[in-house]
């Protein structure tokens, strides 16, 4: 219910390649909800939820572009300072280990995606639920 998809696709770390990547989600009329790259020397992690993660899964792997599609989640972004802290601190008292995370923004709200081992998932929806947390069921 609140399992977002989001696809971690490999590029290189050269002139182009978010390109060739968002062209063809755009050419195959795929929306992108939330974008994100992580970058080192050689390659980067684009990091994208899209309305169709299988359609885009589909489109990319014709396309040679390889890709992973994880579960993420993603809370409300309360307006008053320390919101962020209060969802990880409450994680961090509850062993949950949080993989990465980072923030989007559009004109309806903004949310903090998280990312956290598989087998914790629906472990870290309760708590959060318990705990009147506003998880989003999409983006």
């Amino acid at each position: 219910m609140y399992r977002i998809k989001q696809l971690s696709i490999f590029v290189e770390n050269k002139t182009g390649q978010i390109t060739d990547v968002t062209t063809i989600l755009s050419q195959n009329n795929l929306s992108i909800k939330s974008i994100n790259l992580i970058d080192s020397n050689d390659f980067g992690i684009l990091r994208v939820i899209v309305d169709d993660e299988q359609k885009a899964k589909k489109v990319l792997d014709n396309a040679g572009i390889s890709l992973k599609i994880s579960d993420v989640f993603a809370v409300a972004i309360d307006d008053h300072i320390g919101s962020f802290n209060e969802v990880v601190t409450l994680l961090s008292s509850k062993n949950i280990n949080i993989e990465y995370t980072y923030t989007i923004s559009n004109n309806h709200n903004g949310a903090f995606i998280f990312k956290v081992n598989p087998n914790n998932f629906n472990q870290v929806i309760d708590i959060l639920q318990k705990n009147n947390i506003n998880i989003l069921k999409e983006i």
